[in-house]
């Protein structure tokens, strides 16, 4: 029980294309000066073990080693395939029964769900996999030598299903190197009743590095312009049909990448009173946001301004030929725009 409290004890302190319309959207990529903490690369992970042996096992607690390689899926989840061997000796008091030794080898495929991807990035675990138990010393109260020293028979070796739980942390050192550290539960099913008819029942402590494979993405900016005419009705603030299906998509794309933040402008024309076309241009960049956020985009992580009519691409001068209501509203077209800055971006 000791041993279980504090392998518990233990896991629990570790744990402690953006657009539809091509003729509507443009868009720029710049380096980021934000570099984000999520890394996408592969990435191999050797580590060493200490397990406390199920008592079952009749072995003593021994080390180990394994290796791991895996890759993020997105910011919250890594999967990864992972090996472990350990080696559990006999303890060699003689008074001691049942005793044994164990070679145990495992792998399982593990999926490690990130709380957060910042500067210490806990997780919690959980895999399945399969075992190998190779009882390679069967030392009984039967097989007591002459002078007392247990006498070793061969034993049997099978593979057996096993899960394993857990939590830990991940802590970026650099560029290339992380350092890791984990505590879990191993249930090892024991299907041929190697020591017991029982379960094996192990936790476990691992520590180790992990070393990226490859060069790490470098994040960008990527801004994109709409065109308000594609999105709205002329002097309207809620989206048009085709608006709410380019956003859809917009939403989606954004879904296949890694970003930090999300910044929607509005802007206008200047036909109407500069307080009009403000509030004009704060509605649409919101009704963006608002769409957005319905499909999918983190709240917290978008923000909407609006800009009204002070930053026009068409100027009242360069209009000046426009004979009609009509052919002005069509010169001013460039002005009636949103625009969407997406910082942090690294492809997933």
């Amino acid at each position: 029980m000791k041993k279980v409290c504090i392998s518990a004890i233990s896991a629990i302190v570790l744990a402690s294309p953006l657009v539809t319309q091509a003729e509507s959207l443009e868009y720029s990529t710049t380096p980021s000066s934000y570099a984000p903490t999520f890394d996408n690369r592969w990435y191999i992970s050797p580590f060493a073990t200490y397990t406390w042996a199920d008592t079952n096992r009749g072995t003593d607690d021994g080390a180990g080693w394994g290796i791991a390689g895996g890759k993020p899926i997105n910011e919250w989840l890594n999967l990864e395939l992972r090996a472990t061997f350990t080696n559990l000796t006999s303890n060699g008091d003689p008074l001691d029964v049942p005793q044994g030794d164990f070679e145990v080898g495992d792998i399982a495929l593990d999926g490690l769900f990130f709380l957060n991807r910042g500067p210490v990035q806990p997780f919690l675990l959980a895999g399945l996999g399969a075992i190998s138990d190779d009882f390679g010393c069967d030392q009984t109260p039967t097989n007591i030598g002459a002078n007392g020293v247990p006498v070793c028979e061969s034993g049997s070796s099978k593979w057996s299903f096993m899960a394993e739980a857990g939590a830990g942390v991940l802590v970026p050192m650099g560029e290339y190197v992380s350092f890791r550290v984990d505590g879990r539960y191993r249930y090892d099913q024991n299907s041929s009743e190697l020591r017991t008819n029982d379960s094996f029942g192990d936790w476990i402590v691992t520590a180790g590095i992990v070393i990226p494979i490859g060069t790490r993405s470098a994040p960008v900016t990527r801004k994109y312009e709409l065109s308000a005419d594609a999105l709205f009705g002329f002097d309207e603030d809620h989206l048009t049909s085709t608006g709410v299906s380019t956003m859809n998509n917009f939403a989606n794309d954004l879904s296949q990448v890694s970003y930090n933040s999300v910044q929607v402008d509005g802007h206008t024309d200047p036909i109407g009173s500069d307080a009009y076309n403000q509030g004009l241009s704060e509605r649409r960049a919101d009704t963006v946001r608002t769409q957005l956020v319905s499909d999918g985009v983190t709240s917290d992580r978008i923000t909407a301004r609006g800009f009204g009519s002070t930053q026009l691409k068409v100027t009242p001068e360069d209009c000046a030929q426009a004979t009609s209501r009509a052919a002005l509203i069509a010169c001013y077209g460039p002005n009636r725009r949103v625009e969407v800055t997406v910082e942090g971006v690294v492809e997933k």
